[in-house]
């Protein structure tokens, strides 16, 4: 069972190869087209998902550190860091909940342009 699980693989794996060499020497038609955007989509995927996680991580650092720098401001008396301290959580914590809705919205999409780019 594990041979033909090995066959299976390594067939499959060859095939694929075969498609990018194919598609490489001749003009792509639409059936290589869309088997190489079925296995690139994946990762393309994987790459926008970490990049809209990576930015809503950067979003939050942000906003923790605002409100650090408005909460040093309110104890030395700083004009405006009260204000700043109430705020600051309140934009930064909605603008890192907007990045990350936005950033998963368009994921897929972006993966799907990216793995089955329009004609030029």
């Amino acid at each position: 069972m594990k041979k033909l699980a090995l066959v299976l693989v390594v067939v499959f794996v060859a095939s694929a190869m075969s498609i990018n060499v194919f598609a490489a020497d001749q003009q792509e038609n639409g059936f290589v087209k869309f088997w190489r955007g079925v296995f690139q989509w994946p990762f393309n995927a994987a790459k926008d998902s970490a990049k809209a996680v990576g930015d809503t991580g950067v979003k939050a650092v942000n906003t923790v550190a605002d409100e650090g720098k408005a909460i040093g401001g309110t104890l030395t008396g700083e004009e405006g860091a009260a204000k700043d301290m109430v705020t600051n959580p309140v934009t930064g914590t909605a603008d890192t909940i907007k990045t990350g809705v936005v950033g998963a919205g368009e994921m897929p999409g972006k993966a799907t342009e990216e793995s089955w780019p329009a004609d030029k």
